[in-house]
């Protein structure tokens, strides 16, 4: 499951890499959107990644142009909070927040989509690859709107989850 919400989500990405204290995180709401953002990113670092372990006439064979589109369509207006989201878990992994503020979004926004695809495309192992065309596959019929809205609400229970692990761990210490 884990893999699969890896794959899925922009904002779960960063995390995986080291879920930042509390205080470092975007709301929920910022996660959403820039989940929305990265779909397209996260799907063609899917597709890269997995191209050649699916069926020919499998799920995204047959629907993966369908997707793309799907996931493109209104992505763009979603990338001040995809920025917002960077800024915010990038100060927690020590990037230069200033510099990356200041960039011009033209240099930006290319920059962070490539960087979520080549992150799919190390997270994804081929193994998984017929799980994920599953997911994709049972998520399909919902907007792109609420897909993003259900793996923003998975990665925020999954640090709320990580949160507990870590005070109870603290208060056994």
């Amino acid at each position: 499951m884990k893999a699969l919400l890896a794959s899925a989500a922009l904002a779960s990405l960063p995390l995986a890499i080291s879920t930042p204290p509390v205080h470092a995180r975007p709301d929920g709401e910022t996660i959403e959107s820039a989940v929305r953002f990265g779909l397209p990113a996260l799907f063609a670092g899917f597709q890269a990644t997995c191209s050649t372990e699916l069926a020919n006439d499998g799920y995204v064979a047959r629907n993966g142009d369908r997707l793309a589109a799907k996931f493109t369509q209104g992505a763009d207006i979603h990338w001040p909070a995809a920025k917002d989201a960077l800024l915010t878990l990038g100060k927690g992994e020590g990037m230069d927040r200033e510099m990356l503020a200041g960039m011009p979004d033209e240099a930006l926004k290319p920059f962070v989509t490539a960087l979520l695809q080549q992150m799919v495309s190390t997270e994804i192992k081929p193994s998984q690859c017929a799980d994920v065309e599953r997911g994709l596959e049972l998520i399909d019929p919902l907007p792109a709107d609420n897909i993003a809205g259900l793996i923003g609400f998975m990665v925020e229970m999954a640090e709320r989850d990580e949160d507990a692990d870590s005070a109870q761990a603290a208060g056994e210490s």
